[in-house]
Protein backbone atom coordinates (compact mmCIF):
# COMPACT_ATOMS: atom_id res chain seq x y z
CA UNK A 1 0.00 0.00 0.00
CA UNK A 2 2.09 3.01 -0.59
CA UNK A 3 -1.47 3.15 0.90
CA UNK A 4 -3.44 0.45 2.74
CA UNK A 5 -3.49 -2.96 1.17
CA UNK A 6 -5.72 -4.12 -1.36
CA UNK A 7 -9.49 -4.00 -0.88
CA UNK A 8 -9.87 -7.51 -0.82
CA UNK A 9 -13.66 -8.16 -1.05
CA UNK A 10 -16.81 -6.69 -2.88
CA UNK A 11 -20.76 -8.16 -3.31
CA UNK A 12 -21.17 -10.66 -4.98
CA UNK A 13 -18.07 -12.43 -3.88
CA UNK A 14 -18.10 -10.71 -0.52
CA UNK A 15 -20.53 -13.36 0.67
CA UNK A 16 -19.60 -13.97 3.84
CA UNK A 17 -16.37 -12.22 3.94
CA UNK A 18 -15.45 -9.23 5.87
CA UNK A 19 -15.38 -5.66 4.95
CA UNK A 20 -11.51 -4.47 4.05
CA UNK A 21 -9.22 -3.72 6.30
CA UNK A 22 -5.24 -3.26 6.42
CA UNK A 23 -2.27 -5.66 6.80
CA UNK A 24 1.55 -5.68 6.34
CA UNK A 25 3.70 -8.12 4.26
CA UNK A 26 6.12 -10.42 5.99
CA UNK A 27 4.75 -13.37 8.33
CA UNK A 28 7.06 -15.89 9.92
CA UNK A 29 5.74 -19.62 10.33
CA UNK A 30 7.44 -19.46 14.00
CA UNK A 31 7.61 -15.89 15.16
CA UNK A 32 9.62 -15.52 18.56
CA UNK A 33 8.00 -14.62 21.54
CA UNK A 34 5.10 -14.57 20.94
CA UNK A 35 4.23 -16.41 24.77
CA UNK A 36 5.67 -13.16 26.51
CA UNK A 37 1.87 -11.00 24.63
CA UNK A 38 -0.79 -11.46 27.87
CA UNK A 39 0.60 -14.69 28.42
CA UNK A 40 0.08 -15.63 25.19
CA UNK A 41 -2.87 -17.70 23.86
CA UNK A 42 -4.05 -20.42 26.20
CA UNK A 43 -4.00 -24.03 24.16
CA UNK A 44 -7.79 -23.61 22.85
CA UNK A 45 -10.81 -25.58 24.06
CA UNK A 46 -12.96 -26.70 20.90
CA UNK A 47 -15.22 -29.42 19.95
CA UNK A 48 -16.16 -29.14 16.01
CA UNK A 49 -14.55 -30.56 13.32
CA UNK A 50 -14.60 -30.58 9.45
CA UNK A 51 -18.16 -30.38 7.93
CA UNK A 52 -19.98 -29.15 10.64
CA UNK A 53 -23.67 -29.42 8.76
CA UNK A 54 -24.85 -26.65 10.80
CA UNK A 55 -23.53 -24.02 13.22
CA UNK A 56 -25.27 -23.58 16.73
CA UNK A 57 -27.31 -20.68 17.99
CA UNK A 58 -25.13 -17.97 19.43
CA UNK A 59 -28.43 -16.93 21.05
CA UNK A 60 -28.85 -20.08 22.93
CA UNK A 61 -26.35 -21.35 25.85
CA UNK A 62 -23.78 -23.46 23.95
CA UNK A 63 -22.24 -25.74 26.75
CA UNK A 64 -25.34 -27.63 27.97
CA UNK A 65 -26.78 -25.59 30.63
CA UNK A 66 -30.36 -24.79 28.93
CA UNK A 67 -30.82 -22.36 31.54
CA UNK A 68 -34.21 -20.53 30.99
CA UNK A 69 -32.62 -17.16 32.12
CA UNK A 70 -29.68 -17.27 30.48
CA UNK A 71 -31.43 -17.65 27.37
CA UNK A 72 -33.83 -15.21 27.76
CA UNK A 73 -31.20 -12.93 28.69
CA UNK A 74 -28.94 -13.54 25.74
CA UNK A 75 -32.26 -13.25 23.43
CA UNK A 76 -32.67 -10.22 24.91
CA UNK A 77 -29.53 -8.72 24.47
CA UNK A 78 -29.70 -9.56 20.81
CA UNK A 79 -32.87 -8.36 20.24
CA UNK A 80 -31.63 -4.73 21.77
CA UNK A 81 -28.53 -4.95 19.67
CA UNK A 82 -30.61 -5.55 16.67
CA UNK A 83 -32.62 -2.06 17.68
CA UNK A 84 -29.24 -0.21 18.06
CA UNK A 85 -29.42 -0.04 21.93
CA UNK A 86 -26.34 -0.80 22.97
CA UNK A 87 -26.49 0.21 26.66
CA UNK A 88 -29.32 -2.27 27.31
CA UNK A 89 -27.58 -4.63 25.35
CA UNK A 90 -24.68 -4.96 27.03
CA UNK A 91 -26.36 -4.42 30.48
CA UNK A 92 -28.35 -8.31 29.28
CA UNK A 93 -24.88 -9.67 28.75
CA UNK A 94 -23.13 -8.81 31.85
CA UNK A 95 -26.46 -10.38 33.66
CA UNK A 96 -26.01 -13.44 31.46
CA UNK A 97 -22.10 -13.66 32.17
CA UNK A 98 -22.77 -13.44 35.47
CA UNK A 99 -24.33 -16.91 34.84
CA UNK A 100 -21.69 -18.22 32.84
CA UNK A 101 -18.80 -16.32 32.72
CA UNK A 102 -16.73 -18.29 29.99
CA UNK A 103 -19.92 -18.51 27.47
CA UNK A 104 -17.47 -17.26 24.61
CA UNK A 105 -20.15 -16.03 22.41
CA UNK A 106 -21.57 -13.77 24.75
CA UNK A 107 -18.07 -12.34 25.57
CA UNK A 108 -17.32 -11.56 22.06
CA UNK A 109 -20.70 -9.99 21.59
CA UNK A 110 -20.09 -7.52 24.85
CA UNK A 111 -16.48 -7.09 23.04
CA UNK A 112 -17.90 -5.74 20.32
CA UNK A 113 -20.64 -3.81 21.86
CA UNK A 114 -17.63 -2.20 23.81
CA UNK A 115 -16.14 -1.44 21.12
CA UNK A 116 -19.08 0.38 18.91
CA UNK A 117 -19.08 2.52 22.36
CA UNK A 118 -15.34 3.20 22.14
CA UNK A 119 -14.50 1.31 24.95
CA UNK A 120 -11.42 -0.38 24.18
CA UNK A 121 -10.22 -1.52 27.79
CA UNK A 122 -13.39 -2.97 28.58
CA UNK A 123 -13.45 -4.57 24.79
CA UNK A 124 -10.22 -6.42 25.38
CA UNK A 125 -10.91 -7.68 28.67
CA UNK A 126 -13.84 -9.77 27.43
CA UNK A 127 -11.63 -10.42 24.09
CA UNK A 128 -9.27 -12.14 26.17
CA UNK A 129 -11.63 -13.95 28.82
CA UNK A 130 -13.02 -15.42 25.62
CA UNK A 131 -9.52 -16.88 23.87
CA UNK A 132 -9.58 -19.01 27.64
CA UNK A 133 -13.13 -20.07 26.81
CA UNK A 134 -14.87 -22.97 24.97
CA UNK A 135 -15.26 -22.62 21.36
CA UNK A 136 -18.10 -24.03 20.38
CA UNK A 137 -18.19 -23.77 16.66
CA UNK A 138 -16.72 -22.32 13.58
CA UNK A 139 -18.61 -19.35 13.69
CA UNK A 140 -17.85 -18.58 17.06
CA UNK A 141 -13.70 -18.85 15.97
CA UNK A 142 -14.15 -16.59 13.35
CA UNK A 143 -15.80 -14.14 15.38
CA UNK A 144 -12.80 -14.55 18.23
CA UNK A 145 -10.54 -14.28 15.14
CA UNK A 146 -11.92 -11.04 13.83
CA UNK A 147 -12.44 -9.37 17.29
CA UNK A 148 -8.76 -9.89 17.87
CA UNK A 149 -7.81 -8.51 14.87
CA UNK A 150 -10.17 -5.14 15.71
CA UNK A 151 -7.82 -5.03 18.46
CA UNK A 152 -4.56 -5.42 16.16
CA UNK A 153 -3.81 -9.03 18.31
CA UNK A 154 -2.25 -10.39 15.50
CA UNK A 155 0.13 -12.77 17.30
CA UNK A 156 -2.76 -14.16 19.03
CA UNK A 157 -4.43 -14.62 15.56
CA UNK A 158 -1.28 -16.58 14.23
CA UNK A 159 -1.44 -18.87 17.39
CA UNK A 160 -4.48 -19.49 17.13
CA UNK A 161 -4.76 -20.29 13.11
CA UNK A 162 -1.67 -22.75 13.95
CA UNK A 163 -3.81 -24.00 17.16
CA UNK A 164 -6.98 -24.73 14.50
CA UNK A 165 -5.27 -25.63 10.58
CA UNK A 166 -7.49 -26.11 7.66
CA UNK A 167 -8.82 -29.51 8.46
CA UNK A 168 -10.44 -28.28 11.41
CA UNK A 169 -12.79 -25.86 9.54
CA UNK A 170 -16.25 -27.02 8.26
CA UNK A 171 -16.63 -25.26 4.71
CA UNK A 172 -14.84 -23.39 2.10
CA UNK A 173 -16.66 -20.56 3.11
CA UNK A 174 -14.96 -20.81 6.87
CA UNK A 175 -11.53 -21.48 5.54
CA UNK A 176 -11.51 -18.36 2.94
CA UNK A 177 -12.92 -16.03 5.00
CA UNK A 178 -9.75 -17.13 8.25
CA UNK A 179 -7.17 -16.50 4.74
CA UNK A 180 -8.85 -12.76 5.00
CA UNK A 181 -8.50 -12.18 8.04
CA UNK A 182 -4.57 -13.75 8.41
CA UNK A 183 -3.88 -11.38 5.15
CA UNK A 184 -5.21 -8.61 6.74
CA UNK A 185 -2.61 -8.61 9.17
CA UNK A 186 -0.02 -9.60 7.23
CA UNK A 187 0.15 -13.59 7.85
CA UNK A 188 0.40 -13.69 3.98
CA UNK A 189 2.02 -17.40 3.67
CA UNK A 190 -0.09 -18.79 6.35
CA UNK A 191 -3.40 -17.14 4.63
CA UNK A 192 -1.75 -18.84 1.19
CA UNK A 193 -2.51 -22.10 3.24
CA UNK A 194 -6.07 -21.57 4.43
CA UNK A 195 -6.99 -19.83 0.91
CA UNK A 196 -5.58 -23.30 -0.95
CA UNK A 197 -7.34 -25.36 1.39
CA UNK A 198 -10.57 -23.07 0.49
CA UNK A 199 -10.17 -23.84 -3.02
CA UNK A 200 -9.43 -27.66 -2.50
CA UNK A 201 -12.44 -27.90 0.03
CA UNK A 202 -14.87 -26.27 -3.30
CA UNK A 203 -12.55 -24.99 -6.35
CA UNK A 204 -15.97 -23.17 -7.51
CA UNK A 205 -16.60 -21.35 -4.44
CA UNK A 206 -16.33 -17.57 -5.91
CA UNK A 207 -14.79 -16.26 -2.49
CA UNK A 208 -11.99 -18.95 -2.01
CA UNK A 209 -11.42 -18.13 -5.86
CA UNK A 210 -10.79 -14.10 -4.86
CA UNK A 211 -8.71 -15.17 -1.68
CA UNK A 212 -6.33 -16.88 -3.88
CA UNK A 213 -6.08 -14.52 -6.58
CA UNK A 214 -5.26 -11.95 -4.06
CA UNK A 215 -2.74 -13.52 -2.35
CA UNK A 216 -1.65 -14.78 -5.89
CA UNK A 217 -0.69 -10.82 -6.76
CA UNK A 218 0.50 -10.23 -3.59
CA UNK A 219 3.31 -12.82 -4.12
CA UNK A 220 3.97 -12.05 -8.10
CA UNK A 221 2.31 -15.01 -9.73
CA UNK A 222 -0.17 -12.37 -12.18
CA UNK A 223 -1.24 -15.28 -14.38
CA UNK A 224 -2.49 -17.17 -11.15
CA UNK A 225 -4.42 -14.18 -10.44
CA UNK A 226 -5.78 -13.83 -13.85
CA UNK A 227 -6.86 -17.21 -13.98
CA UNK A 228 -8.55 -17.75 -10.69
CA UNK A 229 -10.26 -13.85 -11.09
CA UNK A 230 -11.82 -15.19 -14.47
CA UNK A 231 -12.62 -18.48 -12.91
CA UNK A 232 -14.42 -16.04 -10.39
CA UNK A 233 -16.10 -14.33 -13.54
CA UNK A 234 -17.26 -16.92 -14.78
CA UNK A 235 -19.30 -17.94 -12.13
CA UNK A 236 -20.55 -14.39 -11.12
CA UNK A 237 -20.01 -12.33 -13.89
CA UNK A 238 -20.38 -9.02 -13.19
CA UNK A 239 -18.55 -9.27 -9.89
CA UNK A 240 -17.21 -5.77 -9.11
CA UNK A 241 -14.20 -6.93 -7.14
CA UNK A 242 -12.77 -9.23 -9.70
CA UNK A 243 -12.98 -7.01 -12.45
CA UNK A 244 -11.04 -4.87 -10.40
CA UNK A 245 -8.28 -7.44 -9.46
CA UNK A 246 -8.16 -8.76 -12.98
CA UNK A 247 -7.67 -4.92 -14.30
CA UNK A 248 -4.17 -5.14 -12.40
CA UNK A 249 -2.39 -8.20 -13.71
CA UNK A 250 -1.75 -5.80 -16.69
CA UNK A 251 -1.80 -8.95 -18.97
CA UNK A 252 -3.27 -9.22 -22.89
CA UNK A 253 -6.89 -8.74 -24.12
CA UNK A 254 -7.49 -4.85 -22.41
CA UNK A 255 -9.66 -4.34 -25.10
CA UNK A 256 -12.35 -7.30 -24.70
CA UNK A 257 -12.33 -6.53 -20.49
CA UNK A 258 -12.84 -2.69 -21.28
CA UNK A 259 -15.98 -4.08 -23.23
CA UNK A 260 -16.75 -6.37 -20.13
CA UNK A 261 -16.74 -3.45 -17.30
CA UNK A 262 -18.74 -0.84 -19.49
CA UNK A 263 -21.56 -3.33 -19.53
CA UNK A 264 -21.26 -4.08 -16.35
CA UNK A 265 -21.37 -0.88 -15.46
CA UNK A 266 -24.51 -0.05 -16.77
CA UNK A 267 -26.22 -2.17 -14.33
CA UNK A 268 -24.51 -1.57 -11.53
CA UNK A 269 -25.75 -0.47 -7.86
CA UNK A 270 -24.04 3.09 -7.17
CA UNK A 271 -21.43 3.23 -4.10
CA UNK A 272 -18.75 0.95 -3.67
CA UNK A 273 -19.63 -1.40 -6.31
CA UNK A 274 -19.88 1.35 -8.86
CA UNK A 275 -16.12 2.21 -7.83
CA UNK A 276 -14.71 -0.91 -8.28
CA UNK A 277 -15.83 -1.44 -11.39
CA UNK A 278 -14.96 2.42 -12.62
CA UNK A 279 -11.42 1.49 -11.17
CA UNK A 280 -11.10 -1.57 -12.78
CA UNK A 281 -12.43 0.52 -16.36
CA UNK A 282 -9.66 3.16 -15.78
CA UNK A 283 -7.16 0.72 -15.11
CA UNK A 284 -7.77 -0.95 -18.16
CA UNK A 285 -7.85 2.41 -20.57
CA UNK A 286 -4.94 3.70 -18.71
CA UNK A 287 -2.89 0.78 -19.51
CA UNK A 288 -4.37 1.22 -23.49
CA UNK A 289 -3.78 5.04 -23.46
CA UNK A 290 -6.78 5.98 -24.22
CA UNK A 291 -6.16 9.30 -21.56
CA UNK A 292 -9.79 11.27 -21.87
CA UNK A 293 -11.95 7.51 -21.83
CA UNK A 294 -9.71 6.36 -18.91
CA UNK A 295 -10.03 10.19 -17.14
CA UNK A 296 -13.58 9.94 -17.33
CA UNK A 297 -13.80 6.56 -15.72
CA UNK A 298 -11.95 8.04 -12.58
CA UNK A 299 -13.84 10.87 -12.44
CA UNK A 300 -17.08 8.33 -11.98
CA UNK A 301 -15.03 6.02 -9.47
CA UNK A 302 -14.18 8.95 -7.39
CA UNK A 303 -17.41 10.56 -6.94
CA UNK A 304 -18.90 7.33 -6.29
CA UNK A 305 -16.06 5.88 -3.76
CA UNK A 306 -16.29 9.88 -1.94
CA UNK A 307 -19.89 9.43 -1.38
CA UNK A 308 -19.63 6.58 0.96
CA UNK A 309 -16.74 8.15 2.76
CA UNK A 310 -17.77 10.43 6.00
CA UNK A 311 -14.72 13.14 5.73
CA UNK A 312 -13.87 16.63 6.84
CA UNK A 313 -11.09 18.70 5.68
CA UNK A 314 -11.81 20.99 8.71
CA UNK A 315 -11.35 18.16 11.32
CA UNK A 316 -8.57 17.38 9.91
CA UNK A 317 -7.18 20.33 9.82
CA UNK A 318 -7.70 21.13 13.65
CA UNK A 319 -5.96 17.87 14.47
CA UNK A 320 -2.95 18.96 13.05
CA UNK A 321 -3.22 22.71 14.80
CA UNK A 322 -3.43 20.38 18.17
CA UNK A 323 -0.52 18.14 16.97
CA UNK A 324 1.27 20.89 15.79
CA UNK A 325 1.01 22.67 19.45
CA UNK A 326 2.73 20.01 20.98
CA UNK A 327 5.97 20.85 22.40
CA UNK A 328 7.96 17.50 23.20
CA UNK A 329 10.71 17.51 26.37
CA UNK A 330 11.95 14.19 25.87
CA UNK A 331 14.15 13.90 29.10
CA UNK A 332 10.84 14.34 31.05
CA UNK A 333 9.24 10.81 29.21
CA UNK A 334 10.29 7.45 30.06
CA UNK A 335 10.26 5.42 26.25
CA UNK A 336 11.37 1.57 25.85
CA UNK A 337 14.25 0.20 24.09
CA UNK A 338 14.95 -3.26 23.41
CA UNK A 339 18.62 -3.55 22.65
CA UNK A 340 17.57 -6.86 20.78
CA UNK A 341 14.82 -5.39 18.30
CA UNK A 342 15.46 -1.50 16.31
CA UNK A 343 12.12 0.19 15.04
CA UNK A 344 12.68 1.78 11.49
CA UNK A 345 9.57 4.05 10.66
CA UNK A 346 8.97 5.05 7.06
CA UNK A 347 6.55 7.44 6.69
CA UNK A 348 4.97 10.02 4.20
CA UNK A 349 2.27 10.24 1.98
CA UNK A 350 0.57 7.74 0.38
CA UNK A 351 1.57 6.55 -3.10
CA UNK A 352 5.48 8.45 -1.61
CA UNK A 353 7.80 5.75 -2.49
CA UNK A 354 7.37 3.83 0.80
CA UNK A 355 7.13 0.62 0.13
CA UNK A 356 9.91 1.16 -2.40
CA UNK A 357 12.19 2.36 0.12
CA UNK A 358 10.85 -0.67 2.88
CA UNK A 359 12.23 -3.53 -0.16
CA UNK A 360 15.22 -1.57 -0.27
CA UNK A 361 15.68 -1.02 3.90
CA UNK A 362 14.78 -5.04 4.37
CA UNK A 363 17.05 -6.04 1.56
CA UNK A 364 19.70 -5.89 4.04
CA UNK A 365 20.66 -8.87 6.50
CA UNK A 366 19.88 -6.92 9.86
CA UNK A 367 16.82 -5.89 9.44
CA UNK A 368 12.37 -7.76 8.01
CA UNK A 369 10.03 -6.01 6.47
CA UNK A 370 7.27 -5.91 8.74
CA UNK A 371 5.45 -3.85 6.49
CA UNK A 372 1.61 -2.11 7.11
CA UNK A 373 0.62 -2.15 10.73
CA UNK A 374 -1.09 -0.34 12.93
CA UNK A 375 0.41 -1.83 16.37
CA UNK A 376 1.34 2.42 17.06
CA UNK A 377 -2.53 2.89 17.35
CA UNK A 378 -3.14 -0.86 19.04
CA UNK A 379 -0.80 0.96 21.68
CA UNK A 380 -2.40 4.16 21.71
CA UNK A 381 -6.27 2.70 22.34
CA UNK A 382 -4.58 0.50 24.79
CA UNK A 383 -2.60 3.45 27.17
CA UNK A 384 -5.79 5.97 26.41
CA UNK A 385 -8.34 3.33 27.02
CA UNK A 386 -10.30 4.64 23.83
CA UNK A 387 -11.34 2.40 20.81
CA UNK A 388 -10.91 4.97 17.69
CA UNK A 389 -10.68 4.99 13.76
CA UNK A 390 -7.79 6.43 11.63
CA UNK A 391 -4.15 6.69 12.81
CA UNK A 392 -4.66 8.81 15.58
CA UNK A 393 -7.96 10.65 18.03
CA UNK A 394 -8.22 14.42 19.47
CA UNK A 395 -8.79 13.08 22.82
CA UNK A 396 -5.58 10.52 22.34
CA UNK A 397 -3.64 14.23 21.80
CA UNK A 398 -5.19 15.70 24.44
CA UNK A 399 -4.29 13.17 27.07
CA UNK A 400 -0.68 13.07 25.85
CA UNK A 401 0.63 14.10 29.31
CA UNK A 402 -1.14 11.25 31.19
CA UNK A 403 0.04 8.86 28.55
CA UNK A 404 3.01 5.87 29.66
CA UNK A 405 5.39 5.91 27.50
CA UNK A 406 7.18 3.26 29.14
CA UNK A 407 4.43 0.56 28.77
CA UNK A 408 3.39 1.88 24.98
CA UNK A 409 7.32 1.27 23.68
CA UNK A 410 7.32 -2.15 25.61
CA UNK A 411 3.88 -3.02 23.93
CA UNK A 412 4.71 -1.92 20.49
CA UNK A 413 8.42 -3.94 20.15
CA UNK A 414 6.65 -7.07 21.81
CA UNK A 415 3.33 -6.69 19.50
CA UNK A 416 6.05 -6.36 16.39
CA UNK A 417 8.68 -9.78 17.42
CA UNK A 418 7.04 -12.00 15.21
CA UNK A 419 7.15 -9.81 11.98
CA UNK A 420 11.06 -9.44 12.97
CA UNK A 421 11.92 -12.99 12.59
CA UNK A 422 14.58 -12.35 14.90
CA UNK A 423 16.30 -9.80 13.06
CA UNK A 424 17.77 -6.67 15.17
CA UNK A 425 15.80 -4.29 12.64
CA UNK A 426 12.12 -3.79 11.33
CA UNK A 427 10.34 -1.86 9.44
CA UNK A 428 6.58 -0.21 10.10
CA UNK A 429 6.12 1.34 6.84
CA UNK A 430 2.58 2.46 7.41
CA UNK A 431 2.71 6.11 5.47
CA UNK A 432 0.21 7.84 7.50
CA UNK A 433 2.68 7.18 11.10
CA UNK A 434 3.72 10.93 10.34
CA UNK A 435 0.88 11.93 12.50
CA UNK A 436 2.08 9.63 15.24
CA UNK A 437 5.89 10.54 15.19
CA UNK A 438 5.61 12.66 18.56
CA UNK A 439 3.91 9.65 20.18
CA UNK A 440 6.23 7.10 18.97
CA UNK A 441 9.53 9.30 19.37
CA UNK A 442 8.67 9.16 23.10
CA UNK A 443 7.39 5.75 23.40
CA UNK A 444 10.54 4.12 21.66
CA UNK A 445 13.82 6.35 21.83
CA UNK A 446 15.75 4.34 19.71
CA UNK A 447 13.34 4.25 16.78
CA UNK A 448 14.11 6.33 13.33
CA UNK A 449 12.27 7.72 10.78
CA UNK A 450 12.90 7.52 7.29
CA UNK A 451 10.30 10.03 5.95
CA UNK A 452 9.75 10.08 1.65
CA UNK A 453 9.01 13.36 -0.33
CA UNK A 454 8.04 12.90 -4.21
CA UNK A 455 6.60 15.61 -6.36
CA UNK A 456 3.29 16.32 -5.01
CA UNK A 457 1.35 15.98 -8.31
CA UNK A 458 2.59 12.75 -8.54
CA UNK A 459 1.26 12.06 -5.65
CA UNK A 460 -1.90 13.54 -5.87
CA UNK A 461 -2.84 11.53 -9.55
CA UNK A 462 -1.36 7.74 -7.91
CA UNK A 463 -3.93 9.08 -5.36
CA UNK A 464 -6.89 9.75 -7.15
CA UNK A 465 -6.14 6.43 -9.47
CA UNK A 466 -6.05 4.59 -6.18
CA UNK A 467 -8.90 2.65 -4.42
CA UNK A 468 -7.78 2.80 -0.98
CA UNK A 469 -9.81 0.64 1.73
CA UNK A 470 -10.98 2.77 4.48
CA UNK A 471 -7.32 5.03 4.00
CA UNK A 472 -7.05 8.36 2.28
CA UNK A 473 -10.54 9.60 2.23
CA UNK A 474 -9.00 13.14 0.84
CA UNK A 475 -7.68 11.29 -1.74
CA UNK A 476 -10.65 11.34 -4.04
CA UNK A 477 -11.78 15.27 -4.52
CA UNK A 478 -8.51 17.40 -6.21
CA UNK A 479 -8.90 20.19 -3.83
CA UNK A 480 -9.64 17.85 -0.36
CA UNK A 481 -6.03 16.61 -1.67
CA UNK A 482 -4.21 19.55 -2.08
CA UNK A 483 -5.50 20.79 1.85
CA UNK A 484 -4.34 17.29 2.79
CA UNK A 485 -1.14 18.70 1.75
CA UNK A 486 -1.10 21.24 2.87
CA UNK A 487 -1.68 19.72 6.36
CA UNK A 488 1.29 17.26 5.92
CA UNK A 489 3.59 19.73 5.38
CA UNK A 490 2.98 21.83 8.09
CA UNK A 491 2.92 18.67 10.63
CA UNK A 492 6.30 17.43 9.04
CA UNK A 493 7.71 20.52 9.24
CA UNK A 494 6.92 20.67 13.06
CA UNK A 495 8.26 17.40 13.84
CA UNK A 496 11.23 18.31 12.19
CA UNK A 497 11.54 20.91 14.47
CA UNK A 498 11.26 18.59 17.56
CA UNK A 499 12.89 15.55 16.42
CA UNK A 500 15.44 17.12 13.16
CA UNK A 501 17.99 14.34 14.41
CA UNK A 502 15.73 11.18 13.76
CA UNK A 503 14.18 11.92 10.81
CA UNK A 504 15.81 11.41 7.38
CA UNK A 505 14.23 12.84 4.40
CA UNK A 506 14.61 11.00 1.08
CA UNK A 507 13.62 12.13 -2.15
CA UNK A 508 12.01 9.42 -4.25
CA UNK A 509 13.62 10.82 -7.30
CA UNK A 510 17.14 9.78 -5.57
CA UNK A 511 15.39 6.36 -4.81
CA UNK A 512 14.99 5.55 -8.01
CA UNK A 513 18.01 7.33 -9.71
CA UNK A 514 20.54 6.87 -7.76
CA UNK A 515 19.40 3.72 -5.53
CA UNK A 516 23.40 2.68 -4.10
CA UNK A 517 24.00 5.97 -2.97
CA UNK A 518 20.28 6.63 -0.98
CA UNK A 519 20.32 2.81 0.18
CA UNK A 520 23.84 3.48 1.44
CA UNK A 521 22.48 7.03 3.38
CA UNK A 522 19.34 5.22 4.52
CA UNK A 523 21.89 2.62 5.91
CA UNK A 524 24.20 4.22 7.43
CA UNK A 525 21.38 6.61 9.48
CA UNK A 526 20.06 3.43 10.55
CA UNK A 527 23.55 2.49 11.95
CA UNK A 528 24.23 -0.29 8.80
CA UNK A 529 26.71 -0.86 6.63
CA UNK A 530 25.80 -0.85 2.81
CA UNK A 531 24.57 -4.59 1.26
CA UNK A 532 24.51 -4.55 -2.39
CA UNK A 533 21.89 -6.89 -1.82
CA UNK A 534 19.43 -4.24 -0.69
CA UNK A 535 18.52 -2.60 -4.16
CA UNK A 536 17.78 -6.04 -5.61
CA UNK A 537 14.25 -5.92 -4.87
CA UNK A 538 13.25 -7.94 -8.17
CA UNK A 539 15.08 -10.94 -6.53
CA UNK A 540 12.78 -11.29 -3.81
CA UNK A 541 9.78 -13.98 -3.26
CA UNK A 542 8.36 -12.58 -0.01
CA UNK A 543 4.51 -10.97 -0.23
CA UNK A 544 3.54 -7.24 -1.30
CA UNK A 545 0.78 -6.54 0.44
CA UNK A 546 -0.02 -2.55 -1.00
CA UNK A 547 -0.90 -0.83 -4.20
CA UNK A 548 2.69 -1.15 -5.42
CA UNK A 549 2.59 -4.72 -5.21
CA UNK A 550 2.75 -5.28 -9.01
CA UNK A 551 5.16 -3.00 -10.10
CA UNK A 552 7.29 -3.99 -6.80
CA UNK A 553 8.35 -7.19 -8.95
CA UNK A 554 9.82 -4.79 -12.05
CA UNK A 555 12.74 -4.22 -10.14
CA UNK A 556 13.44 -0.53 -9.19
CA UNK A 557 11.52 1.53 -12.18
CA UNK A 558 12.68 5.22 -13.12
CA UNK A 559 9.46 5.39 -15.56
CA UNK A 560 7.04 6.66 -12.44
CA UNK A 561 7.46 10.66 -12.98
CA UNK A 562 5.33 12.78 -14.58
CA UNK A 563 2.57 10.03 -14.95
CA UNK A 564 0.11 13.22 -14.55
CA UNK A 565 1.23 14.69 -18.08
CA UNK A 566 -1.25 12.81 -19.85
CA UNK A 567 -3.83 14.60 -17.66
CA UNK A 568 -2.71 18.03 -16.85
CA UNK A 569 -5.13 19.91 -18.29
CA UNK A 570 -7.52 17.85 -16.04
CA UNK A 571 -5.29 18.12 -13.47
CA UNK A 572 -5.40 22.23 -13.06
CA UNK A 573 -7.20 23.05 -10.26
CA UNK A 574 -4.68 20.21 -8.37
CA UNK A 575 -1.74 22.12 -9.99
CA UNK A 576 -2.65 25.39 -9.35
CA UNK A 577 -3.29 24.20 -5.14
CA UNK A 578 -0.66 22.80 -4.94
CA UNK A 579 1.79 25.70 -7.02
CA UNK A 580 0.19 27.75 -3.94
CA UNK A 581 1.02 25.88 -1.27
CA UNK A 582 4.78 25.02 -2.78
CA UNK A 583 5.40 28.54 -4.02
Amino acid sequence: MGLAPLPLTSSAVAQGLAHTRRGSEVFAMTPPGIAALCGGLPALKYTFRMHTPQYPSPSVSADGSGSARLRRLLQRAESYSAMGERAAAINSLQEALQLQPDHVPSLLQLAELQLAEGRHTAAREATLAATRGHIDSPRTALQLLRVLNTLSESAMMVQMAQQLPPPMWDSAKSLAEVAQELTLIGAHELARQFAQAALARDPNHPPSLYMCATLDVFYGDLAAAAAHAQRCLDIVPEDPSSHWLLSRTRLPGAEQRVARIEAALTRVPTGEPEAWLAYALHNELHDLREYPRAWAALERACRAKRSTLSYSTAEATALVDALCQWKIALTATGGHVDPQLTPIFVIGLHRSGTTLAERILSGHSAVTAGGETYDVRAQLRRASGLHFPGEIDPRVVQMRDRLDYRAIGAGYLQGMAWRARGAAMVTDKLPSNYFNVGFIAQALPAARFICLDRDPIDVGLSCLRTLFSAACPYSYDQQEYVAHYRNYQRLMAHWRTQFGDRILDVAYDDLVNAPEQTATRMAQFCGLDYEPGMVRIESRSDAVATASSVMMRDGIRRDRGRVWAAYEVQLQPMIAGLSAVTG
